[in-house]
């Protein structure tokens, strides 16, 4: 009888038992690398948690390590530095709007709502991509338009990692004639709650009577890097259907956000 050990140190050979076999053996390696995202872990555990020989799973987690995909640390295993150079390239490699642009049209072909798309520029937000919705009065922001971060509901939707003091000093710059206190400690209320909802829903300050609903996309760390939002006029996104509406844009920068390696 052929034992675990032998079936996984069998060599690949031509033909579809050897194909099998070739994948069978990539599929456990990319499981350890899985098991090892979450920190360092000893090959006995490794083989627990994937049921799999221990003798087995030392010599691929010792595999992966020659190709510098793991590290060999006191506690174990780690992700090694070929893993942390792909990761850094596939960030700075990522094409945000690309990503987002087939979701973002189907949340407004099923709202009828223009779709932007916008990231952080410092204490502003830019606006980068927009679906032209169905409704005869349109948002007049366009994409390359740069906001104070503070002012729009796009730009809070960027905030939501930020701290209180943050919030209190864009809403500062963006509110440069407010009144006083009352109006930040309002500000920051609305913030707190959106923060617990991961979503904001905005009525615009300015006076131009727009709406927006907008939620955050994070990546794989878990950071904020970009955010989705719907924008009308509150003639068209009234209260009978915002709830609604929030769900929507929410589930599409969940859907980019996965996209993009996040995982809750």
């Amino acid at each position: 009888m052929t034992n675990q050990d032998d079936a996984d140190s069998t060599p690949d050979t031509a033909g579809a038992d050897g194909a099998v076999k070739g994948a069978q053996t990539l599929m456990r390696a990319l499981d350890i690398l899985d098991e090892v995202i979450d920190g360092p872990i000893r090959a006995a555990d490794l083989a627990r948690k994937l049921n799999m020989n221990r003798t087995t799973a030392h010599r691929l987690a010792h595999a992966l390590r020659t190709r510098d995909y793991l590290s060999v640390t006191p506690d174990g295993f780690a992700l090694g530095p070929k893993l942390l150079q792909l990761g850094v390239l596939a960030s700075e490699q990522t094409d945000y709007v690309r990503i987002a642009r087939p979701r973002m049209e189907a949340l407004s072909s099923q709202t009828g709502f223009c779709v932007f798309i916008g990231n952080r520029e410092g204490n502003w937000s830019r606006h980068l991509d927009r679906i032209t919705g169905r409704q005869r009065l349109r948002v007049a922001t366009a994409p390359g338009d740069r906001r104070p971060i503070a002012e729009t509901g796009l730009g809070k939707a960027l905030l939501l990692d930020d701290s209180e003091a943050s919030w209190k000093k864009l809403w500062k710059q963006a509110h440069a004639d407010a009144s006083g206190e009352e109006d930040i400690e309002g500000f920051l209320a609305r913030m707190r709650i959106y923060k617990a909802e991961g979503l904001v829903r905005h009525d615009s300050e300015l006076g131009d009577g727009v709406r927006s609903i907008a939620a955050p996309v994070r990546n794989a760390r878990g950071a904020i890097v970009v955010a989705i939002s719907i924008a009308s006029a509150a003639t068209y996104l009234t209260d009978d259907i915002i709830d609604g509406l929030a769900a929507r844009v929410k589930q599409c920068a969940d859907e980019v956000s996965a996209a993009i390696g996040w995982r809750p």
